[in-house]
């Protein structure tokens, strides 16, 4: 059975164990088997193994090539690391899964450490043990100093001192100048330690998967999970050894207690899982017929999931977006399939609403006779049936009325959820809507002739409405409607401006367009902090890992068009979202680090077809993308050619334009007040003089 085991130490010159030095060295010749000199003392390491480990290095490309030969690089690694208590490696212990075979355990070994490690810029030393059958598992020590372009060493960390508000440097307690530790590298965060461990469950699901094996492995903890089992410990080499030849292993032994008591647990579910079963059953024959039942039971099956009003609800909308996600996408037999599968889903869907809209009818006419059925939404029909099934008995009055307003205002607050989440596009569409009204009533004016009439306008108004009371009426509620959308506009209008105060307090955005304060809310809402307007180049939200990840998660999501576990592991990435898209792709094109793949994929991820919303499709959109596009084809260009990317800042660009704008647009109004204050001045002291 596969298991998870991804343990990880950091490796220093002082042992914790014994506190005696500790070589480098001595180290990697335990781990490859083989015999390496550490040139300091002129002192030999070599442990013999049963079974020869099987060994590999993998470098990064700005590596120098010496790094590939074990015994030079932690030979170079001990001299650089000069301090008594220097740490000179990082080391994992990975347990890998015995269903696959030596090659392909081989083969994830290497595209794991590639991709976890040599990408991010470290040496692996990678040493797979086979010592014990029932336990592959493979070490690899790592470099902890990064390199510089030209093959030498980097630094790990760099000082930031300390500055009172006069610009003095201040001092510690010693007499010194303080600092800042600032780390050269994100490979000491714990964000990047979960990634990795994440990273290996993922790629060995995928391995086992591929291999036709259903076993699953999970970096989560069983609590995470929420699984009642206790997980097992690391039993080792030496424990199962030592069992092996008669003797006694705590380690094992206490292996053995946990296997008997997951062995109780899983009896114990079992007989929940039947319970619920029994409920449920019991539940459904007091709600609906036998062949409603039945129906709903086969709409079950198909639709792998408990079958109520709100996770039908639930599973439309995922349906629709899935749907939107697709439609963009090259036709293929892929995509002809999913929306075949989207088409017979929303069908059984449409099947379980009507099943249990006529139950809730039903129920509620025979239990509340007095209530009004077509008064009351679906949800609110659901709910009362639902509350009266857990109560045990009839609601009162009061608590239906108090159930029914709680949905309504559930329902209320979710449409207005939606309206601010969709804000910029809810005011392209009003605009859009007041457009297409104020035309209709420029028509009926000219069609009515209100215009051409002779007297005041309420005379004309009188004498059309006697000769077209029709089209009078339907000009009164024109105008009426474009009144309501205009104080619905500006409510938004509001809406940004009260959001953008919040953000970037005392400063003022009221001669921003709509769509320069979309783009600073959006900001805000990709980086969680405020963006400095003046330089936007140090504001970072993902590490160069999560940024070639979510490249290909999201490539892979367009694909398929199931964002469900990429909405598990980036639940706040706005996928549907064009300017959070630009503000992503900004950021990956900052980064001169960002693989070849990665970079040519980069240009796929396209803001203007996200979006099924025409409005969000602006000239903007398409300007900033564009240039986007022509820095990502130079720097694969560059990447091909063995030269370097070259970081490119096209939010910041914009950003500093439409400050100027402002600014511009600012000056302007100011020079026309004033203007306009001196006019009113001269003319009041000429009303004096006369």
């Amino acid at each position: 059975m596969a298991i998870y085991h991804f343990s990880g130490q950091v490796m220093s010159r002082i042992s914790k164990k014994t506190g005696k030095p500790k070589s480098p060295l001595a180290c990697a010749a335990y781990r490859s088997g083989e015999k390496l000199v550490d040139e300091m003392d002129n002192q030999s390491f070599y442990y013999k193994r049963e079974v020869e480990p099987v060994t590999h290095i993998l470098i990064p490309s700005n590596a120098p090539k010496w790094a590939l030969n074990r015994e030079r690089l932690w030979n170079e690694v001990n001299k650089i690391e000069k301090n008594y208590n220097a740490q000179f490696a990082r080391e994992f212990n990975v347990a890998l899964p015995v269903e696959l075979t030596k090659e392909q355990q081989e083969k994830l070994t290497l595209e794991f450490c590639q991709e976890a490690f040599v990408n991010r810029g470290m040496v692996a030393d990678i040493a797979i043990h086979r010592d014990d059958k029932e336990n592959p598992h493979f070490h690899v020590m790592l470099t902890v100093r990064p390199f510089e372009e030209d093959g030498t060493w980097g630094v790990k960390a760099k000082r930031e001192y300390k500055f009172d508000e006069q610009g003095n440097h201040i001092l510690d307690k010693n007499g010194k100048k303080a600092f800042y530790k600032v780390e050269t590298t994100d490979w000491n965060k714990r964000e990047t330690f979960n990634f990795w461990r994440k990273l290996w469950a993922d790629k060995t699901n995928l391995y086992l998967k591929e291999n036709g094996i259903s076993e699953n492995i999970s970096h989560l903890s069983h609590e995470d999970r929420g699984v009642e089992e206790l997980p097992t410990i690391h039993e080792g080499y030496v424990a199962r050894k030592l069992v092996k030849s008669g003797m006694e292993s705590d380690r094992v032994n206490h292996n053995k207690e946990v296997k008997k008591h997951n062995a109780i647990v899983k009896d114990i579910q079992k007989y929940k899982k039947k319970k619920e079963q029994i409920i449920y059953q019991n539940k459904f024959s007091r709600k609906f017929s036998p062949m409603e039942k039945k129906h709903l039971s086969d709409i079950a099956k198909h639709l792998k999931m408990f079958v109520n009003y709100k996770n039908i609800n639930e599973r439309k909308q995922q349906l629709n977006k899935w749907k939107k996600s697709i439609q963009f996408s090259k036709d293929s037999e892929t995509k002809l399939k999913q929306l075949n599968r989207i088409d017979n889903e929303t069908e059984l869907i449409n099947q379980a609403e009507e099943i249990l809209s006529k139950e809730s009818e039903r129920f509620i006419r025979e239990y509340y006779p007095e209530r009004d059925i077509n008064s009351l939404l679906e949800e609110e029909k659901s709910a009362i049936v639902e509350e009266t099934l857990k109560e045990g008995r009839l609601l009162s009055k009061e608590k239906i009325e108090m159930l029914t307003k709680e949905v309504y205002a559930d329902k209320i607050e979710s449409e207005i959820t939606n309206i601010i989440k969709n804000r910029f596009a809810f005011v392209m569409s009003l605009d859009e809507k007041m457009l297409q009204l104020d035309k209709r009533r420029r028509e009926i004016e000219k069609e009515t002739k209100l215009h051409n009439n002779p007297g005041s306008f309420e005379e004309k108004l009188l004498h059309a409405a006697k000769k077209h009371p029709k089209k009078i009426y339907e000009l009164k509620h024109l105008v009426g409607g474009i009144n309501e959308l205009y104080k619905a506009k500006d409510l938004i209008e509001e809406l940004y401006d009260l959001e953008l105060n919040k953000i970037y307090s005392n400063k003022n955005y009221k001669h921003f367009s709509l769509e320069q304060k979309e783009t600073l809310v959006v900001g805000y809402e990709y980086y969680k902090q405020p963006i400095n307007l003046d330089d936007n180049h140090s504001l970072r939200r993902y590490t160069n890992l999560e940024q070639e990840d979510i490249i290909q998660r999201y490539m892979q999501c367009k694909e398929s068009g199931n964002w469900y576990e990429f909405k598990k592991l980036y639940p706040d990435f706005q996928t549907d979202n064009p300017r959070y898209l630009l503000f992503f792709k900004d950021e990956c094109l900052k980064n001169s680090n960002l693989s070849h793949i990665a970079t040519k994929k980069l240009k796929e991820i396209d803001p203007e077809k996200v979006s099924t919303i025409e409005f969000n499709k602006t000239d903007t959109i398409k300007k900033i993308n564009s240039i986007m596009n022509d820095h990502l084809d130079e720097n694969t260009t560059n990447l091909s050619s063995g030269l370097p990317a070259v970081p490119s800042y096209v939010i910041d660009r914009f950003l500093s334009s439409m400050m100027q704008t402002r600014e511009q647009s600012t000056k302007a109004q100011f020079e026309e007040d004033l203007k306009r204050k001196r006019y009113k001045k001269k003319k009041k002291h000429r009303g004096h003089s006369l």
